[in-house]
């Protein structure tokens, strides 16, 4: 991993154990370094609500900065997106209008958003899907590098830890 990414790593660890930190901040902070990291236009933190429901619980965009959008993704309306998440560890869709696992998502999201790229981390705790990390890149497509992919990694595991 580049010595950029483990630096950010690094901080965030330490940050993450601080007592100082409440858990609000925590999250802030590891949106904060994805977007920083991987050099992306927004990410997310969502969580399931059950099975078949994932909720956004906090959104920051680089220009924008930190939200609590009530957005909401239904296995129901979006089965391929579903399915994509039970079966793979990262959906990295560098045309995420076009991609199997993510084209469903076009309408509600993608197009209003002008999102050209997604790379979906899950987080897991006890073997169970929690909730995912969305990197969104806007404008223009993204190619996820291998390193950006571990890095993305390497935070849902951070938050896992942090969280579980």
């Amino acid at each position: 991993m580049p010595a950029h990414y483990s630096a950010e790593l690094e901080q965030l660890r330490s940050t993450f154990h601080s007592p100082e930190i409440n858990d609000t901040e925590a999250r802030q902070q590891l949106l904060q370094c994805c977007i920083d990291g991987l050099q992306i236009q927004q990410v997310g933190l969502w969580h399931f609500a059950d099975h078949d429901l994932l909720r956004c619980q906090l959104l920051l965009d680089k220009d924008y900065g930190f939200s609590q959008e009530a957005l909401l993704v239904d296995r129901w309306s979006f089965p391929g997106y579903f399915a994509a998440l039970d079966q793979k560890k990262v959906i990295r869709a560098v045309d995420a209008l076009n991609d199997p696992a993510t084209r469903e998502l076009a309408d509600l999201f993608l197009k209003p958003f002008n999102i050209k790229s997604l790379l979906d981390v899950p987080i897991y705790a006890d073997d169970t899907l929690t909730g995912i990390i969305c990197c969104e890149q806007t404008a223009v497509t993204k190619h996820w590098t291998e390193e950006e992919v571990a890095f993305a990694i390497a935070l849902a595991d951070l938050y896992r830890l942090r969280f579980s």
